[in-house]
């Protein structure tokens, strides 16, 4: 009489407990390259085309990114590499102080005129050593 085939993620699970379950999933997490739907929703919502630029980095200031002025090249949301003169990017803030790279949400804000003329939000790596606000003392 032939066995039943075992899964061999099963298998592993069981073999690591619920740690190495929480482990797996949060290395999944950590590899994905997309934003969650509903965030980028979100995001393209309150930053909205002809917006300033000093409007739309408070926006996302409010949703937990901070941003800074660039210009040259960036990344769309399909990953081709683009180019722009003037720029905000922005990367969402750790909600800790973390001592790793880490994936963050990202928020490409191409300027024209100083006002909002493309809004690409992607999910990259970011090496931001620590937090602001996780250091800020109470």
């Amino acid at each position: 009489m032939s066995q039943p085939r075992r899964c061999p993620v099963l298998a592993l699970v069981g073999r690591l407990g619920v740690a190495g379950l929480l482990l797996a999933s949060a290395g999944c997490q950590l590899l994905s390259q997309t934003p969650d739907p509903d965030r980028r929703s979100a995001i393209r919502e309150r930053v909205a085309y002809g917006l300033s630029a000093a409007e739309a980095s408070s926006r996302l200031s409010g949703l937990g990114f901070g941003c800074s002025r660039r210009s040259g090249e960036y990344l769309d949301e399909a990953g081709k590499a683009r180019e722009a003169d003037h720029l905000l990017f922005c990367v969402e803030r750790p909600g800790a102080v973390s001592f790793a790279c880490q994936n963050r949400d990202q928020v490409t804000v191409v300027l024209r005129d100083d006002q909002v003329s493309g809004i690409e939000v992607r999910r990259g790596p970011s090496c931001d050593q620590t937090s602001p606000e996780a250091l800020k003392i109470k």
